[in-house]
């Protein structure tokens, strides 16, 4: 099927104002998240004999450990935790409503918006470190990135789902860490993530690509070939044989915070929309592919490359230097998509 500029139906002319303010309170909101996480849960006076020691617990089950007996450097210490122990919390507070103010205006604008079971998540993962390092969004969820990215609600492909993917980046060109040349600090698994949100989360022993929690929600990873194997404190054991994962880790990723639909807000890291977009129309012809979700591949993979069209011209171009970049079996099928929307790529609209 074709899709015609008009078809699209563009956010009102405040929406980029708002998803840009939205985007500033949540990164207050996670930054104040992880600098918390950061400071000791608790410092307290211990006595031992006659005499006071600062202890402090990094976490609520770690066994405390002295810092010194009482002193003005020690009592400084402590007034120095409390106070910015206060000033966190009061800014978690403060971005947290800015988040409820900007995601109600989000609404108003009809802004496409999350479910808040995979947007808490995905909060998670991120407050974690693991989303945009570790693992990007895939599937339908990522259609939501999309679609504020083109500040327009697309006409099919953003179909609601009750479950979603996760695909494997790290060390890739489309880690965030990588990009930026930043090396982390060691971190959670994604499955530890994963629990820190719902302690009830389990590898699915029949499919070990696969988490599930106690009301069968599903968690699905993914892995490029050349990404294998994972590291071993990784629990996840995705299939490691589909090639046209490797599609996703090329290009430019996507980073965008989407409104949810009870007033919270939700990052998301997704796969350059032009290499989605191909590897959708890819599996919509793949023979293994189940036939049941041939048709929506192929719909979202038109809508996408559509809305690249339309939409994205600057920062994601459909031009002969990313047609120089597909491999044989993408461009045969982009080949397709062109003649079948009288697309030129020598001469874009």
């Amino acid at each position: 099927m074709r899709y015609l500029k008009a078809d699209f139906t563009p956010y009102s002319s405040d929406s980029s104002r708002t998803i840009a303010n939205l985007e500033t309170a949540y990164e207050q909101w996670v930054d104040a998240h992880r600098a918390l996480a950061r400071l000791p849960s608790t410092m307290y006076w211990q006595a031992k004999g006659k005499t006071d020691y600062l202890a402090f617990k990094q976490y609520t089950t770690s066994p405390g450990t002295t810092m010194g007996p009482r002193s003005p450097e020690t009592e400084a210490r402590l007034a120095e935790h409390v106070e910015e122990k206060s000033r966190l919390k009061r800014q978690l507070q403060r971005a947290d409503e800015l988040i409820q103010e900007r995601a109600a205006l989000c609404r108003v604008q009809r802004v496409q918006a999350i479910p808040d079971r995979q947007s808490g998540i995905l909060r998670e993962l991120d407050k974690h470190e693991v989303l945009r390092n570790d693992v990007m969004v895939v599937g339908t969820n990522a259609f939501i990135a999309y679609s504020i990215a083109c500040q327009a609600r697309f006409p099919t492909g953003i179909e609601e789902t009750e479950d979603f993917d996760l695909a494997w980046c790290r060390d890739s060109g489309v880690s965030l860490a990588r990009r930026a040349g930043i090396a982390l600090q060691p971190r959670l698994s994604v499955l530890g993530a994963l629990r820190d949100f719902d302690s009830s989360f389990q590898i699915n022993p029949s499919k070990p690509y696969q988490a599930i929690n106690r009301d069968g929600y599903e968690v699905e990873l993914l892995a490029a070939p050349s990404l294998a194997p994972l590291p071993k404190e990784e629990a996840f054991s995705p299939m490691v044989t589909l090639d046209e994962q490797e599609w996703l880790l090329r290009g430019r990723p996507l980073a965008v915070v989407a409104p949810t639909l009870r007033g919270r807000a939700c990052p998301l890291y997704v796969p350059d929309p032009r290499w989605m977009a191909l590897h959708k129309l890819w599996l919509s012809k793949k023979p293994e592919r189940s036939a049941a979700k041939k048709p929506k591949d192929a719909r979202q993979g038109n809508v996408l490359l559509s809305a690249c069209r339309y939409f994205l011209p600057d920062m994601y171009p459909i031009d002969r230097d990313f047609v120089f970049e597909l491999p044989a079996e993408l461009r045969e099928i982009f080949t397709a998509w062109c003649e079948a929307n009288e697309f030129d790529v020598n001469a874009p609209d």
